[in-house]
């Protein structure tokens, strides 16, 4: 028996871990396909289908015409545009990468911290700008571009979503000897402290840090969950930071209250609309850090995406329910049709 497995997000150059196909004589398909029409095109007849979940619509009219489609592998964490009740409904695994970028994330949001509350950038421009004759150790052209700076010992973390990513953000800011607390319904409070976390609920945690990192997944019920009256229970001398999702805040609203000086700044490694437009105003805002989507980015964590992605194909065609599969409602039927006694 063959198998076809479409990789929908081909990129030339990476190894996606072809060779752990060969003992299934298949065939791997590489295209680029953004549209439904395209996808189903393509990928109608195969037996997986690798994706990227956050920006490819795997709908469910796409999932209709899917027909032997056992896996959808998702290349990332997230999987908001994959629709998990049709695939369910379909008899399909879908997969995610759960466990790819850890570190590289919490780095980026530790990076963006310590870049906003030691004002980085602001003194980087400065200097190079010659504002104000800015030179080391003046302590009234310091305070004028820089004012204020605290103590990172002294500070809180707040961290919005409390799982693999939230947890390593939480440690390693632990090792800053910051106060770190949390926010996630998904979580024990009792997990939480063995993680060196303080559970709080969301009032609290708005209230009482001095930064806070997203790190939970979007959905309905995450989507915008960061808005204007959100904005205003922070501390104006808050640093909100976003690595997960950028629908998570509303960006009108983040717009406003970084006008109004409700908080001190952002740090967004992600955003509503991917790429910024040029006439979006948080590109004009000097304490606003922008990233562009790249904390997920290492040369260890790029080979490691496609791989986990392949190692989950090859679970779905030896007959296993996949290890990262994310859609565990349709286990028992999956297992009935594609389980290793009657595949």
């Amino acid at each position: 028996m063959s198998f076809k497995v479409v990789n929908a997000i081909h990129i030339p150059g990476i190894d996606y871990g072809e060779g752990l196909l060969a003992p299934f004589n298949a065939v791997l398909t590489n295209g680029r396909w953004q549209t439904e029409e395209d996808l189903i095109s393509n990928a109608k007849d195969a037996d997986a289908l690798i994706c990227s979940g956050p920006i490819q619509p795997i709908t469910q009219r796409v999932f209709k015409e899917l027909s032997r489609c056992r896996i959808v592998a998702s290349l990332a964490v997230g999987y908001d545009r994959i629709d998990l009740d049709a695939a369910t409904a379909k008899g399909i695994a879908v997969t995610n990468a759960p466990d790819y970028c850890l570190d590289e994330v919490s780095d980026q949001a530790i990076a963006l911290m310590m870049a906003l509350g030691r004002k980085l950038f602001r003194i980087d421009h400065a200097i190079r700008s010659q504002q104000k004759h800015f030179i080391p150790m003046n302590r009234e052209a310091l305070q004028e571009v820089a004012y204020p700076i605290f103590r990172m010992r002294t500070q809180t973390l707040g961290i919005i979503g409390v799982g693999k990513i939230g947890t390593a953000t939480a440690l390693k800011a632990k090792g800053l000897g910051m106060r770190v607390i949390g926010y996630d319904p998904y979580v024990f409070g009792s997990v939480m402290r063995t993680r060196g976390v303080e559970s709080v609920d969301f009032d609290t945690l708005l209230k009482e840090s001095d930064f806070i990192s997203i790190h939970a997944l979007l959905n309905e019920e995450t989507r915008k969950m960061i808005g204007y009256r959100e904005l205003k229970r922070m501390k104006r001398s808050c640093y909100l930071i976003n690595t997960a999702r950028g629908a998570i805040v509303d960006e009108e609203a983040l717009i406003k209250a970084l006008k109004e000086g409700l908080i001190a700044g952002a740090g967004l490694d992600v955003n509503v609309n991917e790429p910024l437009t040029k006439d979006n105003p948080l590109l004009q805002m000097p304490n606003v850090i922008l990233t562009g989507h790249s904390a997920w980015y290492s040369t260890t964590s790029d080979p490691e995406m496609w791989r986990k992605a392949m190692t989950q194909v090859v679970m779905a065609f030896e007959g296993k329910w996949p290890l990262y599969a994310v859609n565990s409602e349709a286990r028992s039927a999956w297992i009935r049709k594609w389980g290793r006694s009657s595949s």
